[in-house]
């Protein structure tokens, strides 16, 4: 109770407890696409972006995330190859694309990434948010 107070979460009498990829929330799909506003940031604005997948998810398929981030049409400047978390196992396999789009997967993983594989999740996001290839070691 004291944490959804805290979030200014609805209590459990009216929003129900929680569940993972519960069906209770409604909504309507007001955009076809979202790709021009990942254009517009990437292009634009200039920010990087991370785009991640577990190879094992069987809510958002890896090959889905694949092929839009590919369809973006960036030129690729660094091919798809393996990259390695602390454990010096592959952690998955990456993509990056210039002006500053990455597309990994994370091996073993499924749609919850830094819930079934804490270890390679933050090997991934440390090296993304200090502007560090996925490829470099540790």
């Amino acid at each position: 109770a004291a944490v959804r107070e805290a979030i200014h979460a609805a209590t459990v009498e009216v929003a129900g407890l929680w569940e993972l990829c519960q069906p209770r929330i409604d909504y309507t799909r007001e955009l076809s696409s979202t790709i021009p506003i990942h254009r517009s940031l990437i292009e634009d604005a200039g920010l990087r972006a991370l785009v991640y997948s577990g190879d094992h998810d069987l809510c958002v398929p890896h090959t889905g995330s694949e092929a839009w981030t590919r369809g973006l049409g960036y030129d690729v400047e660094t091919r798809w190859a393996p990259w390695f978390a602390g454990d010096h196992q592959v952690a998955g396999y990456a993509v990056e694309y210039a002006p500053g789009l990455t597309f990994a997967t994370v091996k073993g993983a499924g749609h919850m990434v830094p819930e079934t594989n804490p270890l390679q999740a933050f090997a991934m996001f440390e090296r993304f948010v200090s502007g560090r290839s996925l490829h470099t070691d540790g």
